[in-house]
């Protein structure tokens, strides 16, 4: 994983005021976001969706907790997994419906 620092100092000598922004940027590997083979974007008391990492291959999920089959589970590249966690991570809406995940945002 690699980190950067972004620090941007704003000083108001007038006011006596100083306004400090510090960002920390981290990539890592998508495969680091898997807990147990599972990444769960939402959760409720229903169930879960999210993705699976299986073998080395990605399958989107959906399932139930009162069932041991999955509702959905489809095949998809690296690059679907990598959009639906920017897509997770930037809703305006996130919590309306179930619960947002949020170790499944990049720790």
């Amino acid at each position: 994983m690699s980190v950067d620092h972004d620090v941007d100092v704003a000083l108001d000598p007038g006011q006596n005021a100083a306004e400090i922004t510090c960002v920390e940027v981290r990539q890592l590997p998508v495969r680091d976001l898997f807990r147990g083979g599972e990444l769960r974007l939402w959760e409720d008391t229903a169930g879960w969706s999210g993705y699976l990492l299986d073998d080395g291959e990605f399958y989107e999920v959906n399932t139930h907790h009162d069932t041991d089959d999955w509702l959905t589970k489809r095949r998809v590249d690296i690059k679907a997994v990598a959009d639906a966690i920017a897509q997770h991570v930037e809703d305006p809406d996130a919590g309306e419906a179930g619960e947002f995940v949020r170790g499944a945002s990049p720790p």
